[in-house]
């Protein structure tokens, strides 16, 4: 039986941990079970994610001219979307009053959720306080976790064309 020396202990204790904190943050990322949508209505990821791509659109703000263009390009988009069998959720921070009136005036045919004290958005590490989130869009697997995420956006720069790129809706079959 080989024994381990102090050095060898050290590097095994240090590869468990790095294990055990990729797990937890794996678990940090799964989006919540059941949420409620800025109507009060309640949403039930599984539900959501049955038939469907939930894909998670974050605004940096109600007020974020970049993230009202995002939306009006995936809004055009939606029909191609739905090739590739994708549902939106956007995530916006503030008062419910001023994301309400946005979701009014954006007519996005989606569901919109206040992202109260940040709580979502600091599961995938983009929460911004006090007012904004980093502008996101993450698609998840059917149990919550992400698949996959494009941070950012720009006035060059706009998301939904790496979504499009990633999905390749128009070679679906």
């Amino acid at each position: 039986m080989k024994v381990l020396d102090l050095k060898q202990a050290k590097i095994s204790i240090f590869f468990l941990s790095v294990l055990l904190t990729a797990n937890l943050n794996a678990s940090e990322t799964r989006f919540p079970k059941n949420i409620s949508d800025i109507n009060g209505d309640k949403l039930s990821f599984s539900i959501l994610s049955k038939d469907k791509i939930v894909c998670l659109i974050t605004i940096k703000s109600i007020t974020c001219p970049i993230c009202i263009e995002q939306l009006e390009r995936i809004k055009t988009k939606v029909l191609d979307f739905e090739k590739c069998n994708l549902t939106f959720l956007v995530l916006a921070p503030g008062p419910l009053k001023g994301i309400k009136a946005f979701a009014k005036k954006m007519k996005f045919p989606f569901p919109f959720i206040q992202d109260k004290n940040f709580s979502i958005s600091k599961i995938f590490r983009l929460a911004n306080p006090p007012f904004e989130i980093i502008p996101a869009v993450i698609l998840f697997e059917k149990n919550g976790f992400v698949k996959w995420r494009q941070l950012g956006r720009s006035f060059d720069y706009f998301s939904d064309q790496a979504l499009e790129d990633y999905l390749d809706c128009e070679n679906w079959i």
